[in-house]
């Protein structure tokens, strides 16, 4: 098959250009992609070629010139597409995490055989990472990542990459009976959380109480349309008076006015779930750690058994950089295989004999200063490999207050006072799917509330202006 197109390439300085794309390939011999006739992108076997229907814009989109990923390239990755070929007449969700699993390669790495396929460093992202995404006419989809759609609407279907995520935060955080949770900028994202948590409460019988907390006449309205029980308008309640009131503050405004504001109101934890790729209460790198779905806990015995909710395994491996204390590093010792030193120390051993044929990352690693946790994150600005594996979890040393910075020091209280971070990225479109199906006033919320714009897709640069308004919730890019 061969797919000839023009699309707007999305540039570092924040602007749009036009290109001229060819795909050419098939399903079982692998796919040739080239840029205004230059190659472009190789591609094995287990892609199939849909035509896009819709793509909503995502705050990841708006920020997507400060994540550390090549340029130029076709964003969008909320797609809603219609297959081609022997998929023709059929529509399609489509996950973006271009995988070993969901390609179909009979050949996995160690991060698929440990359950995190979706962390494996040789990924690509549709619209985020190389493949190119939903902003032109057509896609090359991993073939097991396009979900087929039916049972839900169209109009719910664009949502579903993100209503996925929003699941996915509440299952990583999930509120415990008698809660009092905030979702921070209900806006996109949060939105969808607010859906979340209200169909969870409902599922589970559970009776925890949900705030939205927003500036915004328009996001008062919708807060109380997607779930909120009450809502908290920040021009007329100032975010000092918050203080310490939320169990749990789902994090979705992509700013570090709102990080900040996350932490002081969290009376357990934060869940932090979009970022903007910039330094935010001192700490570098929070954007990776969304990416990799980790934890930063203070240092407890429990804390060092930290794992998701859904995994049975256990820590083994533990990294400690040397400002660790040394009752901490002892008290490891007792339950773990213990390295520590530097990081280079900690590259240098995750790429020795000792780590042949396991995950090449630590379970856990333990930090004394701010610049610790962040290279714990990305220890190399050569590649994109964290310490610690996905889904795993930095401790804090609390005893270490003096080695924290001013510009650090409402992140070092947090901790001290035996707080949490956590977040998570994608989510489960399977799961999101049958929760709408057997949730049908979800759906219908969704659809009525959500999607506040539509254009087609040769408005694409006003589409991408409207998605940077306060004003706008959801905006949605068509191509039919």
């Amino acid at each position: 098959m061969n797919l000839k197109f023009r699309a707007k390439d999305y540039k570092s300085d924040d602007s749009f250009e036009s290109a001229e794309y060819e795909y050419f390939g098939n399903e079982t011999e692998g796919w040739e992609i080239k840029r205004n006739g230059q190659p472009y992108l190789h591609l094995g076997p287990g892609y199939i070629p849909l035509k896009t229907i819709s793509c909503g814009v995502c705050s990841t989109d708006i920020d997507r010139r400060f994540l550390p990923f090549p340029l130029p390239q076709i964003i969008g990755h909320e797609v809603l597409a219609e297959g081609l070929g022997e998929n023709q007449g059929k529509q399609f969700v489509v996950e973006i995490n271009d995988t070993y699993e969901a390609r179909g390669d009979q050949n996995p790495d160690q991060f698929c055989k440990e359950g995190i396929p979706t962390h494996s460093p040789e990924r690509r992202v549709l619209g985020i990472d190389r493949l190119p995404g939903g902003f032109g006419p057509y896609i090359l989809a991993p073939v097991h990542a396009a979900i087929s759609l039916e049972g839900v609407s169209p109009k719910a279907a664009v949502l579903m990459e993100p209503f996925a995520a929003a699941v996915q935060a509440i299952l990583a955080s999930p509120p415990k009976s008698g809660d009092h949770v905030a979702v921070l900028g209900p806006r996109r994202l949060g939105s969808l959380i607010l859906a979340a948590l209200a169909s969870y409460r409902k599922t589970n019988n559970s009776d925890f109480r949900i705030t939205a907390i927003t500036r915004h006449d328009h996001l008062v309205t919708l807060s109380k349309s997607m779930g909120a029980d009450e809502v908290v308008d920040l021009r007329k309640t100032d975010i000092n008076n918050l203080k310490g009131q939320f169990d749990i503050v789902y994090d979705t405004t992509s700013t570090t006015s709102g990080f900040e504001s996350a932490l002081q109101i969290a009376k357990r934890e934060v869940h932090l779930k979009t970022t903007n790729g910039q330094v935010m209460a001192g700490i570098a790198h929070l954007t990776e750690l969304v990416v990799d779905e980790l934890s930063i806990l203070p240092y407890s015995d429990a804390n060092a058994l930290f794992h998701w909710k859904k995994e049975n395994r256990k820590n083994q491996t533990v990294f400690v950089f040397a400002g660790v204390s040394e009752v901490i590093k002892e008290n490891l010792k007792k339950q773990f295989t213990v390295f520590e030193g530097s990081s280079s120390d900690a590259e240098n051993i995750l790429n020795s004999e000792k780590f042949s044929n396991r995950l090449p990352r630590f379970d856990l690693v333990v930090v004394s200063n701010p610049e610790e946790l962040s290279l714990s994150i990305r220890p190399n600005s050569n590649h994109e490999n964290s310490l610690v594996r996905p889904r795993g979890a930095i401790l804090v040393d609390t005893t270490k207050g003096n080695q924290w910075t001013e510009e650090t020091k409402l992140v070092s209280k947090f901790f001290a006072e035996g707080k949490e971070i956590h977040s998570s990225r994608c989510g489960d479109f399977h799961m999101a799917i049958s929760l709408l199906r057997e949730n049908p006033e979800i759906t219908k919320a969704l659809e009525t509330n959500l999607i506040s714009h539509r254009f087609p897709s040769d408005q694409l640069e006003l589409a991408y202006a409207t998605a940077k308004d306060p004003s706008s919730v959801k905006v949605v890019v068509d191509f039919n």
